[in-house]
C-alpha cells in the first residue's frame, strides 16, 4: 500500500468520525472503487456502480439546458442521506449518511476535504 493510499484511507476514515456519517467512497469516473471506509457492511461496489449510472444521467439533464460541470449532487432518502461531489474530472468522493447528517456540517467539511483528496489524485 503506497503513502498516498494510507493517507487517503486516513481521511476517509476520520470522516466517520462526523456525526452521521456511516460510509465514504472515492470512486474514479468508471465507477470503480478506489478507496472506502465504512462504519456498517454496506456493498461499496454496488454504490460505486449505481453512482456511475446516476452520475452520467445528471450530466446528460444538464447539458440539456447548459447547466454546466456537476458540482454536487444530494440525495435525501426517509433513512439516510447521499453526497456526491467530483474530485478533479476523474473521480468523486461519495459520503452516505443516515437522516440526522447535518447537511450544513457536510458541506463545510467537504470543502476542507475535496482540496486535499484532489491534490492525491492528480
Amino acid at each position: 500500500m503506497s503513502a498516498v493510499d494510507l493517507v487517503m484511507g486516513k481521511i476517509l476514515t476520520d470522516m466517520l468520525e462526523i456525526d452521521g456519517v456511516i460510509g465514504t467512497i472515492v470512486v474514479d469516473k468508471d465507477g470503480l472503487v478506489i478507496e472506502s471506509a465504512m462504519k456498517k457492511n454496506l456493498d461499496r461496489e454496488a454504490i460505486a456502480g449505481v453512482l456511475h449510472e446516476l452520475v452520467s444521467a445528471i450530466k446528460l439533464m444538464g447539458d440539456q439546458f447548459g447547466a454546466g460541470e456537476l458540482r454536487e449532487a444530494i440525495l435525501e432518502f426517509k433513512n439516510a442521506r447521499m453526497f456526491t461531489n467530483p474530485i478533479g474530472s476523474d473521480y468523486y468522493l461519495i459520503v452516505i449518511g443516515d437522516a440526522d447528517l447535518n447537511l450544513g456540517r457536510m458541506k463545510l467539511e467537504l470543502r476542507k476535504v475535496l482540496p486535499k483528496l484532489e491534490e492525491m489524485l492528480y
